[in-house]
Protein backbone atom coordinates (compact mmCIF):
# COMPACT_ATOMS: atom_id res chain seq x y z
CA UNK A 1 0.00 0.00 0.00
CA UNK A 2 1.30 3.24 -1.05
CA UNK A 3 1.93 5.79 2.31
CA UNK A 4 -0.79 8.64 1.28
CA UNK A 5 -2.86 5.83 0.95
CA UNK A 6 -2.04 4.54 4.23
CA UNK A 7 -2.29 8.13 5.58
CA UNK A 8 -5.81 8.83 4.37
CA UNK A 9 -7.03 5.39 5.80
CA UNK A 10 -5.29 5.84 8.89
CA UNK A 11 -7.04 9.80 9.05
CA UNK A 12 -10.47 8.37 7.64
CA UNK A 13 -10.58 5.69 10.22
CA UNK A 14 -10.04 7.71 13.28
CA UNK A 15 -12.27 10.59 11.87
CA UNK A 16 -14.80 8.04 11.60
CA UNK A 17 -14.07 6.51 14.90
CA UNK A 18 -14.86 9.82 16.78
CA UNK A 19 -18.03 10.17 15.61
CA UNK A 20 -20.07 7.23 17.80
CA UNK A 21 -17.91 8.37 21.01
CA UNK A 22 -18.89 11.30 23.58
CA UNK A 23 -16.86 14.75 22.24
CA UNK A 24 -18.43 16.62 24.72
CA UNK A 25 -19.68 16.54 28.24
CA UNK A 26 -21.65 19.34 29.26
CA UNK A 27 -23.84 19.94 32.94
CA UNK A 28 -26.24 16.55 32.94
CA UNK A 29 -25.96 16.14 29.03
CA UNK A 30 -23.05 14.47 26.59
CA UNK A 31 -22.84 15.51 23.02
CA UNK A 32 -21.58 12.52 20.66
CA UNK A 33 -18.99 13.54 17.97
CA UNK A 34 -21.37 12.65 15.42
CA UNK A 35 -23.46 15.58 16.92
CA UNK A 36 -20.92 18.04 17.12
CA UNK A 37 -19.72 17.45 13.50
CA UNK A 38 -23.76 17.76 12.23
CA UNK A 39 -24.35 20.65 14.55
CA UNK A 40 -20.92 22.78 15.09
CA UNK A 41 -21.33 24.95 12.51
CA UNK A 42 -24.10 26.32 14.50
CA UNK A 43 -21.69 27.25 16.85
CA UNK A 44 -19.31 29.82 14.96
CA UNK A 45 -19.10 32.34 17.74
CA UNK A 46 -16.26 32.26 19.96
CA UNK A 47 -14.32 29.49 19.88
CA UNK A 48 -16.90 27.31 17.94
CA UNK A 49 -14.56 28.42 15.15
CA UNK A 50 -12.80 24.64 15.55
CA UNK A 51 -15.64 23.10 13.92
CA UNK A 52 -13.78 24.56 10.62
CA UNK A 53 -11.16 22.04 11.19
CA UNK A 54 -13.74 19.53 9.89
CA UNK A 55 -13.68 20.62 6.02
CA UNK A 56 -10.28 21.54 6.26
CA UNK A 57 -9.66 18.08 7.13
CA UNK A 58 -11.24 16.94 4.15
CA UNK A 59 -9.61 19.83 1.86
CA UNK A 60 -6.41 19.00 3.28
CA UNK A 61 -6.95 15.02 2.24
CA UNK A 62 -7.95 15.84 -1.07
CA UNK A 63 -5.10 17.43 -2.10
CA UNK A 64 -2.84 14.64 -0.63
CA UNK A 65 -5.14 12.62 -3.20
CA UNK A 66 -3.27 15.08 -5.58
CA UNK A 67 0.26 14.33 -4.64
CA UNK A 68 0.15 18.44 -3.52
CA UNK A 69 2.02 17.14 0.06
CA UNK A 70 2.68 20.81 1.00
CA UNK A 71 -0.51 22.59 0.12
CA UNK A 72 -2.16 19.13 1.97
CA UNK A 73 0.24 19.86 5.03
CA UNK A 74 -0.53 23.47 5.70
CA UNK A 75 -3.98 22.95 5.56
CA UNK A 76 -3.88 19.73 8.02
CA UNK A 77 -1.35 22.01 10.43
CA UNK A 78 -4.10 25.05 10.36
CA UNK A 79 -7.09 22.43 10.83
CA UNK A 80 -4.85 20.42 13.79
CA UNK A 81 -4.42 23.85 15.25
CA UNK A 82 -8.55 24.51 14.80
CA UNK A 83 -9.10 21.65 16.65
CA UNK A 84 -7.81 23.23 19.99
CA UNK A 85 -9.50 26.49 19.45
CA UNK A 86 -12.49 24.03 21.08
CA UNK A 87 -10.74 24.46 24.55
CA UNK A 88 -11.84 28.14 25.10
CA UNK A 89 -15.38 27.15 24.64
CA UNK A 90 -17.00 27.82 27.78
CA UNK A 91 -20.57 26.15 26.78
CA UNK A 92 -22.54 24.60 24.35
CA UNK A 93 -25.82 24.16 23.14
CA UNK A 94 -27.09 21.20 24.09
CA UNK A 95 -30.79 21.11 22.01
CA UNK A 96 -32.85 22.84 19.46
CA UNK A 97 -34.75 24.98 21.92
CA UNK A 98 -30.77 26.74 22.34
CA UNK A 99 -30.14 25.57 25.73
CA UNK A 100 -26.48 26.15 26.57
CA UNK A 101 -24.87 24.32 29.40
CA UNK A 102 -21.45 24.96 30.63
CA UNK A 103 -18.54 22.44 29.07
CA UNK A 104 -17.62 19.99 31.72
CA UNK A 105 -15.03 17.87 30.20
CA UNK A 106 -13.71 16.23 26.82
CA UNK A 107 -14.65 12.64 25.66
CA UNK A 108 -12.79 10.36 23.74
CA UNK A 109 -14.41 11.71 20.54
CA UNK A 110 -13.33 14.87 20.98
CA UNK A 111 -9.90 12.95 21.35
CA UNK A 112 -9.79 10.99 18.07
CA UNK A 113 -10.86 14.26 16.38
CA UNK A 114 -8.04 15.57 17.34
CA UNK A 115 -6.14 12.25 16.55
CA UNK A 116 -6.95 12.56 12.66
CA UNK A 117 -5.84 16.09 12.03
CA UNK A 118 -2.66 15.07 14.00
CA UNK A 119 -2.24 12.11 11.71
CA UNK A 120 -2.80 13.50 8.51
CA UNK A 121 -0.53 16.52 9.58
CA UNK A 122 2.60 13.81 10.59
CA UNK A 123 1.68 11.72 7.43
CA UNK A 124 2.18 15.05 5.25
CA UNK A 125 5.43 15.87 7.04
CA UNK A 126 7.04 12.21 6.85
CA UNK A 127 5.97 12.21 3.04
CA UNK A 128 7.91 15.70 2.51
CA UNK A 129 10.85 14.15 4.41
CA UNK A 130 10.89 11.27 2.58
CA UNK A 131 12.85 11.20 -0.86
CA UNK A 132 10.89 10.59 -3.88
CA UNK A 133 12.35 7.62 -4.68
CA UNK A 134 12.01 5.23 -1.54
CA UNK A 135 7.64 6.83 -1.98
CA UNK A 136 7.91 5.67 -5.54
CA UNK A 137 9.10 1.94 -3.89
CA UNK A 138 6.34 1.13 -2.14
Amino acid sequence: MKKPTLILLICLILYIASLPFTAVYAQDHEMSGFACALLGWAEMDGGGIAWMANPLLFIGAFFLLLKKTKISAVISLIAFGLTFCYLSVGEITVNEAGHKFPITGYGPGYFLWIASCFSLLVGNIILIKTPEKIQEQH
